[in-house]
């Protein structure tokens, strides 16, 4: 029997017919809306259609929820309709809960007499017009000076300075011809005399000397870009080619409109601490403030270093600071303009004079997903999102009233029309003459809690215990490092979302299993396919996993076990390759980052290593560097650590104990083999 009451079932009953009373009416509110249109269409056709056809009854007073209803006025798009002579407004009934209002937009379908078409521009110099064919309209083409026949596409092409001359000469086929013109705002953006940035006589040399003497040719070019842009930019290079370098460059630029906030995803914080550290030595650390809480919010900082998250927590208390200049790493994080992060962020932006956005992948999926990082740069260009939507989106008023603005159109002039205003963007391919075949990068991964953990604690005190020597020591730092690996945990899963966001291909190393289930298990809780090699994989389970990787579009990450996959495998449908793990041993490091720096990778490939502070990294990167070191100047090796993009060892203490002391001098190969199984009994 059920639970609930009489009044409540009765209660339920009474919604129930509400809701079917409310299905009925927009039924009927659909139909008006039809019958409209026809009225409005055979107006066009007919001039001695009355005015008042285009007043659409209301329901009945008698209908039960007509005291919910008001009478709203929709506007026929501003359009450029060129034939069509002025269109009124015709009024429409909608229930006050209807959540979309039609003040911008009713879809117009013209009678089957009447061509329609609409302009789109190609490139910087000419648009076209796609429209089916009318003969009297070819011979006004044909008037156009720069008018020229496209026989493959089948379409006309003019000059953009010709757009206002083409649409007033077409006015005369009133009522058989409608073409929609290019925006007056997009097109202005084209009738402007071009902008070569690079010709530009602009005095870069306030930037810090340690930043411009590093930089390459194309680095170069993306911080002219973004001065010749006021400061506002969308700097969407491929991953690898240096966005935050630009960034800081163009900052330091403008370091007189400091303060500076950078919004970056949790993880790579401190990274970004360490990059000013590096690339702006002028600047003071003390003058620098991590957010890791509103409680370590520094109101006299002059560079503000946050997250996504702590900004939708604090706008209220970063909001008193008159940021100048704000730069947004990820900006793709912003693509649901009403999520409650993008507001956040947004508002920060809309009172910053500078704002660097920074995306390898601005739009992951649909170019709906732009709008918000492109009104943030340049709202006089991009002031609605309906507008956009409609062009550049296929947006689309659906029967119930609501509108879809997740399929894409004239996705070749909005990609001229970013290049023309605000974004600029470089693949790999086109600067692989600039850049080495490999570049290795570390992140700083910080921990937070690492102070207070006691494990850390007591590996520590025993490293530095003089005492402690040969076997014992080398035993001790292992632990240390199957301790460290457990402890960087939340640190790897923070920076792994944030690469799962990016949808690209990745390969990601660790030893031990503990992480190596745990990055698994953090894939699959986001529905991504991915394959795992370790030591437990069979050599045909090896062959058909690379099959999927290489050639499964969809199959995004390969999660690797340093020991067990760092040779006889070949990845090179990935570019990136991250290590969440370091290894005592550079040589397996340098083999595993080449399962994707292999023959038939024609791309630079990136190798980010994750390294924390605090623990057992500390003592492993400059073991690593300092063995790779030992076999260039034998001529062993041609890789080296040294020349990562930031490749000091990050929070170097007085105490920390040098290669020598903890392994002496490595002689012959039984000692590495020694450690190499002590290190497989730890996995």
């Amino acid at each position: 029997m059920s639970s609930l009451t009489g009044e409540q079932l009765a209660r339920i009953e009474e919604n129930r017919k509400k809701a079917l009373e409310r299905r009925a009416l927009r039924a009927k509110i659909e139909a008006n809306r039809q019958k409209a249109l026809q009225i409005q269409a055979a107006r066009i056709k007919d001039q001695h259609v009355p005015l008042s056809a285009f007043k659409v009854q209301s329901p009945s007073s008698s209908s039960p929820s007509s005291s919910s209803l008001k009478e709203q006025i929709i506007d026929i798009p501003k359009e450029t309709i060129v034939t069509s002579p002025p269109i009124k407004k015709v009024k429409h009934w909608v229930n006050k809960e209807t959540p979309i209002t039609f003040k911008q937009s009713v879809a117009f379908t013209p009678s089957k007499n009447i061509v329609s078409g609409h302009c789109q521009i190609i490139s910087k110099e000419h648009f076209v017009v796609e429209v089916n064919y009318h003969k009297v309209m070819i011979d006004i083409f044909k008037k156009i000076k720069s008018a020229n026949y496209d026989s493959t596409s089948k379409n006309w092409k003019f000059n953009v300075r010709d757009h206002d001359e083409l649409l007033k000469e077409l006015r005369v086929l009133k009522g058989e011809v409608v073409i929609s013109g290019i925006p007056r705002k997009i097109l202005d953006l084209f009738l402007k005399p071009p902008v070569d940035f690079r010709k530009q006589d602009i005095d870069i040399s306030a930037i810090d000397s340690h930043l411009l003497n590093r930089l390459m040719p194309f680095q170069r070019e993306g911080i002219l870009f973004g001065i010749a842009r006021k400061g506002r930019c969308l700097i969407a290079d491929d991953m690898g080619l240096g966005k935050t370098i630009q960034a800081l460059g163009i900052a330091h630029y403008y370091q007189n409109d400091w303060p500076l906030i950078v919004v970056c995803p949790t993880s790579v914080r401190f990274h970004w601490l360490e990059a000013i550290h590096d690339w702006l030595p002028s600047v003071q650390p003390h003058t620098i403030n991590v957010m890791t809480s509103g409680r370590d919010f520094d109101a006299s900082a002059k560079i503000i270093i946050t997250s996504y998250n702590l900004v939708s927590r604090h706008v209220q208390i970063l909001n008193r600071i008159a940021f100048g200049i704000v730069i947004v790493d990820e900006s793709h994080f912003l693509k649901t303009h009403s999520s409650a992060r993008s507001k956040a962020v947004c508002g920060l932006l809309k009172n910053c004079r500078r704002v660097i956005l920074l995306s390898g992948t601005p739009a992951l999926s649909r170019p709906c997903e732009l709008f918000t990082q492109l009104n943030a740069i340049d709202p006089s260009t991009f002031p609605h999102f309906r507008e956009y939507g409609i062009r550049y989106c296929s947006g689309k008023q659906t029967n119930m009233g609501f509108w879809d603005y997740n399929g894409c159109s004239n996705m070749k002039e909005l990609h001229l029309v970013l290049q023309q205003s605000v974004m600029i963007r470089r693949l790999k391919s086109e600067v692989i003459s600039q850049l080495p075949s490999k570049l290795r990068q570390m992140i700083l991964l910080k921990l937070d809690d690492i102070s207070s953990n006691e494990d850390i604690k007591d590996f520590e005190r025993a490293l530095q215990n003089k005492r402690l020597k040969g076997m014992e020591r080398r035993g001790t730092l292992l632990q240390y490092y199957a301790v460290s690996g457990k402890c960087k945990l939340p640190v790897i899963i923070d920076y792994l979302n944030d690469q799962l966001e990016s949808g690209k291909k990745f390969i990601i190393f660790a030893h031990h299993k503990v992480v190596i289930d745990n990055i698994c298990e953090t894939i699959s809780k986001k529905n991504v396919d991915f394959i795992r090699i370790d030591g437990s994989t069979t050599s045909l389970c090896r062959k058909q996993m690379c099959e999927k990787f290489q050639l499964n579009e969809k199959c995004l990450v390969a999660v690797l076990s340093i020991t067990a996959a760092n040779a006889g495998i070949t990845l090179t449908a990935a570019q990136l390759v991250i290590f969440a793990e370091l290894f005592w041993n550079p040589g397996i490091l340098t083999q595993a980052e080449d399962r994707a720096h292999r023959i038939g990778q024609k791309d630079c490939v990136l190798v980010q290593y994750l390294v924390s502070p605090g623990t057992a990294d500390d003592h492993l990167w400059p073991l690593i560097q300092s063995k790779l070191e030992v076999l260039n100047k034998a001529g062993l090796s041609k890789d080296s650590f040294q020349t990562c993009a930031t490749s000091t060892v990050v929070c170097k203490r007085t105490d920390q104990k040098s290669i020598t002391d903890f392994f002496g001098a490595l002689e012959d190969d039984d000692e590495d083999d020694i450690l190499l199984k002590a290190l497989d009994s730890l996995v």
